[in-house]
């Protein structure tokens, strides 16, 4: 069985990252350099790809998506067939935590989605107050999901993120 699981965020917040920390496989990248200021140089344009081969039996797909709308035809080819999703959200960034509530809409994301929420590039945070905004934001949709401060370059980070995920889903 393969299960698909997205990442999704905007632009920036650690989605390559993650997947390349993740994944079993060397991954398939999608970033060019930028034609717009955008914070960085690089940007994904196309599907990020990872996988996880948790048993002889089960699999889980990481699917990145592009951070900017415009390439929201992308998503829509993720979200087939989806099982669960990863939501990062830039630390004191407040456009990210805005998009937080139109990603979770977009991809129709219900209470029995597999969701986690990771706030990434917090690691020079001291207090926990956009912690408390992000778990505002996804109880103002009635959602309860988990919120974890992320390093995506940290593969033990990503790795509580996904172990999390799959505690959801009960794999």
């Amino acid at each position: 069985m393969h299960k698909k699981i997205a990442f999704i965020g905007s632009v920036g917040c650690g989605k390559t990252t993650i997947i390349n920390q993740l994944s079993t496989i060397d991954t398939v990248n999608t970033d060019v350099k930028s034609s717009v200021d955008i914070g960085k140089d690089l940007t994904t344009v196309g599907i990020d790809y990872g996988h996880i081969a948790l048993d002889e039996d089960l699999s889980l797909g990481l699917y990145g998506v592009p951070g900017q709308r415009r390439f929201s035809f992308i998503w829509d080819h993720v979200m087939d067939g989806l099982w669960g999703v990863v939501i990062l959200v830039k630390h004191d960034d407040n456009e990210s935590l805005e998009e937080l509530s139109y990603l979770m809409n977009y991809f129709k994301i219900t209470s029995s989605t597999p969701c986690v929420i990771g706030i990434s590039h917090a690691d020079k945070a001291s207090d926990d107050v956009f912690r408390h905004k992000v778990m505002s934001a996804i109880m103002a949709l009635n959602f309860n999901f988990p919120v974890y401060t992320v390093d995506a370059r940290s593969e033990q980070s990503a790795t509580i993120i996904m172990q999390s995920l799959i505690a959801l889903g009960e794999i």
